[in-house]
């Protein structure tokens, strides 16, 4: 593989703007998530919590700072908290709903982690906590922040070539995707790249359920279900089919997410769902909700459906595994382009350690389990020793890594506060 500094220049020469492109390049260091003039390759919103700082520091700490001249990462975190209850079909729903205050009924409220959530902006520059961006109180990858990233690529990045969503438990490898993405001005008008599948969705409910190009909208059995106070023939309001990205990692031209942020139907969506006090509400589900304002929002615009670059496979895309080197769940390899479900910043540090050290194929650095386990996985952390690793780290990533542990057995002895991590 070239070297970064050789994909970054050849990535920017080859869209928008030529070898004048160059002259705009960002700054080494800088992080312009508030905004800049300069020209970004892809601009990665990457979805994140307000409690998930060590997450990023695990996206600083890799792949988010070392490609800097051709990709800004921003850590996308909601403005507000939306108290959204179980839905109807959880069964969890009538216990939540007997609670002395009623159970949630859609209250917002300022994020609480909003001053702890400012000062780490002040020291880093990539945490966005964008107008009209919520978080769900129940937790996961929250829908109610898409379309406000997509604003703000509109408002404050007015040259980013590629745009892109992922989340911050993701480590994207940037050389490989160099590799994938085709120059921007050569890519189809519609193009979305990413992890391809179909579905349909339905606005009355606020759910998806998984389809195919040419199968019939509604046909699933939960599509059919009715749970108690919802309307009947929920089935017939499903749309599509279309296809959709999933989102560990997607990525489109800045022209596709300007349509969303422009779309009458996807704003009209947003602030119905992020102001809803009754049911429907809406509950995670980013990906194919992404994928139904692309479905709208061309259809709004008299334009045809997106056409999807070749989706990652398997061995591009996958969750992390020690052992397997086939299925969803399987080890890193040249071809990975996004490796996700890396919930530590000895995880991301392992894979990133591990990519680097399949580019140089003249160091033979043989996969170890025992690293793998003591790296990836907490519970195992303890039953390896730091030195199963030393042929793949470095000594400064190496250094890192004695000072967790260090941390750790203070923390266990009760020396310092839980959560102390270098």
């Amino acid at each position: 593989l070239e070297t970064i500094s050789h994909l970054a220049c050849h990535a920017l020469r080859r869209g928008r703007g030529g070898s004048s492109s160059m002259a705009a390049l960002l700054a080494p260091g800088r992080v312009p998530c508030d905004g800049t003039a300069g020209v970004i390759w892809l601009a990665v919103g990457v979805m994140s919590s307000p409690s998930h700082d060590r997450q990023r520091v695990a996206v600083r700490s890799t792949w988010g700072r070392s490609h800097i001249a051709a990709v800004l990462p921003c850590f996308l975190v909601g403005k507000l908290v939306k108290r959204t209850p179980r839905a109807p079909w959880d069964k969890r729903h009538a216990r939540e709903a007997a609670e002395p205050d009623g159970g949630p009924k859609g209250e917002l409220s300022p994020n609480p982690a909003a001053h702890a959530l400012a000062l780490e902006h002040a020291q880093f520059g990539d945490v966005l906590v964008l107008d009209g961006s919520a978080e769900i109180h129940q937790g996961g990858t929250s829908g109610l922040k898409t379309l406000t990233w997509w604003r703000h690529v509109r408002d404050r990045l007015p040259n980013a070539q590629w745009v892109g969503k992922c989340d911050d438990d993701t480590l994207v490898n940037v050389p490989r995707l160099m590799m994938r993405l085709p120059p921007v001005d050569r890519a189809e008008p519609r193009s979305l790249f990413g992890t391809i599948k179909w579905g349909c969705y339905s606005d009355k409910r606020l759910k998806w359920e998984s389809s195919w190009r040419d199968w019939r909208c509604g046909r699933t059995q939960f599509a059919r279900s009715r749970a108690p106070g919802e309307p009947a023939n929920l089935s017939a309001t499903y749309e599509g089919p279309y296809e959709l990205a999933l989102g560990w990692f997607f990525a489109m031209p800045r022209r596709m997410a300007l349509l969303l942020a422009d779309c009458a139907y996807a704003n009209r969506f947003h602030e119905r769902a992020l102001h809803a006090t009754r049911e429907p509400f809406l509950r995670k589900e980013d990906d194919p909700l992404n994928g139904f304002w692309l479905y709208k929002c061309l259809r709004e615009k008299g334009m045809p459906p997106v056409q999807p670059l070749p989706s990652m496979r398997e061995p591009e895309a996958h969750n992390m595994a020690c052992i397997s080197s086939r299925g969803l769940y399987r080890r890193p390899s040249n071809a990975s382009i996004a490796v996700h479900f890396l919930k530590t910043v000895s995880a991301m540090r392992y894979v990133a350690a591990t990519l680097r050290a399949k580019r140089q194929p003249a160091i033979a650095v043989p996969p170890s389990r025992r690293c793998c386990s003591r790296m990836v996985w907490p519970s195992e952390r303890a039953q390896h020793p730091l030195e199963a690793c030393e042929r793949l780290l470095s000594a400064e990533e190496m250094e890192a890594e004695r000072a967790i542990d260090a941390a750790a057995e203070r923390n266990r002895l009760g020396r310092t506060p839980r959560g102390h991590e270098a």
